[in-house]
């Protein structure tokens, strides 16, 4: 692959699909990005690429479509009763945002108790090296953010968020499980929106939905949103939520 008269490296990954327990198999395109790809980031985005370590990657899957990618126009999102009454529940939570993402013993432990206890059947999850992979979703890209959420002093959910031009992108959210009822997978989704506001980002990029699998397919209740179709950005679930456009600060705001 060429930009700008540059050779891109690439290749090409295939392995069962970690969604679809039905024997599809997933087939993914890493880049090994530039110093200019990087800068561009946002351009990637737009075009369906998401961050692992410091490769950019799309799926480009044979004969299924069901990864779709997914985005909020920010500025226009409008919070439901049920996703602000979640900001309300966890009002006792700290949200601290790092600058530098960093993998700690703490953040280990923390990982690893979110992937056997939420990911437990998950082929992904049975040869797992959590050290190794925490760090292919912290490390590797100078412009990703680390949010920390803390319920009292104890650590219960880190995020990792990639940020490019007009966009903040949600890479990875790991969490104690130990606190379903709290929703806080729905909270960390919110607290990024809310720093995608405050950092005045055009748009917030939520990664792939999904409609067969319920751990992705909560993505459509985020309106007004988008998907990436054939190419094009178009609107996809923008419904009224019963809710207003969501002003509260982030941590993340000075």
């Amino acid at each position: 692959m060429k930009k700008g008269g540059i050779q891109q490296s690439c290749y090409m990954e295939r392995f069962s699909c970690p969604y679809m327990h039905d024997g599809r198999i997933a087939a993914v395109e890493y880049m090994l990005p530039s110093e200019d790809d990087v800068r561009t980031f946002h351009e990637y985005l737009s075009r369906g690429y998401r961050r692992i370590d410091s490769l950019f990657y799309r799926n480009c899957c044979e004969g299924c479509s069901s990864c779709i990618p997914i985005r909020l126009a920010v500025a226009d999102f409008t919070a439901s009763r049920s996703q602000k009454r979640t900001l309300r529940e966890n009002e006792d939570i700290e949200v601290r945002v790092l600058s530098v993402p960093s993998v700690t013993g703490e953040k280990v432990r923390l990982y690893e108790t979110y992937l056997r206890t939420k990911h437990q059947t998950d082929e992904e999850t049975a040869d797992h090296d959590p050290e190794r992979s925490l760090r292919m979703i912290h490390c590797g890209f100078e412009h990703a953010l680390e949010m920390d959420y803390y319920l009292g002093d104890r650590l219960i959910g880190v995020g990792i968020v990639d940020t490019a031009k007009d966009a903040l992108s949600s890479n990875y959210y790991y969490y104690d499980t130990a606190h379903l009822s709290r929703r806080l997978g729905i909270y960390s989704v919110m607290q990024e929106i809310m720093l995608a506001l405050c950092m005045k980002k055009r748009y917030y990029y939520l990664g792939f939905y999904i409609a067969e699998t319920e751990k992705m397919a909560y993505k459509k209740f985020f309106r007004p949103n988008q998907i990436l179709s054939n190419g094009r950005w178009v609107s996809f679930m923008n419904g009224p939520s019963g809710g207003r456009g969501i002003r509260r600060k982030s941590a993340g705001c000075a």
